[in-house]
């Protein structure tokens, strides 16, 4: 173990955010996956996930603070924003090209100089894949949120599992960077498919992990952690 601490650099997934359906609004989950790694570990560790972040969005905050990096094991999730599109605007003019919050080839730039940026700080890098979504529930969940009509949205997507589909193309850019800066990188969304009620892992909005999602990511990135 070449590390003496634990960073967390990802979005809402990671910060533990989930949707409380009873109270109808996102909270942070107490019994988090990070916080079940902190325990699990009993390492000092640091959770630097923001809701909403960007992978490019993450790099620019990461570079403001490079001695913090030193001896870290710090581990990397991003993604699930970075595919997100307006759908307010997707909504508005569904018949016109809508670019995601970042497009693919940035996405890949930012997460590898990132890895590069950890690793010139004394830091190791650990990627993730994301946890794969629920498209028809993840559009529902658009549809009410942003009080948009749902036909609109279908007029750009063509069928609904194009969001999943979108989704993937930017897990598979994922692999590809790991695979070329030759980072580890835990293979989450593999464990998320491999459970045969994956679904029931996540929330209502499709997206985010439940409660029971977060046991099996902090399970599976502890049982991970010993081969970095």
């Amino acid at each position: 173990m070449n590390w003496k601490g634990i960073q967390v650099w990802g979005d809402s997934v990671l910060k533990g955010v989930v949707f409380d359906s009873d109270r109808n609004r996102y909270c942070v989950l107490k019994e988090n996956a990070v916080s079940r790694i902190a325990q699990a570990t009993e390492l000092p560790l640091s959770n630097c996930a923001r809701m909403g972040s960007t992978a490019p969005q993450a790099l620019e905050r990461m570079q403001q603070a490079p001695d913090q990096l030193k001896d870290q094991l710090v581990l990397i999730e991003y993604g699930g924003n970075d595919c997100d599109f307006d759908w307010k605007a997707v909504a508005a003019q569904p018949e016109k090209p809508h670019q995601p919050n970042t497009p693919v080839h940035e996405f890949e730039e930012a997460l590898r100089r990132m890895v590069a940026f950890v690793r010139q700080c004394g830091g190791v890098p650990l990627m993730t894949t994301l946890p794969p979504l629920d498209a028809p529930r993840y559009l529902s969940w658009i549809v009410r949120r942003d009080q948009v009509e749902r036909a609109a949205l279908m007029r750009f997507l063509g069928d609904v599992q194009r969001i999943y589909r979108w989704q993937e193309l930017y897990n598979f850019a994922i692999l590809r960077v790991a695979a070329s800066v030759t980072c580890p990188c835990v293979a989450l969304r593999e464990k998320f498919l491999n459970d045969l009620c994956g679904q029931d892992l996540l929330c209502v909005d499709g997206i985010h992990p439940n409660a029971e999602g977060h046991k099996l990511m902090a399970n599976y990135f502890v049982e991970q952690l010993a081969g970095v």
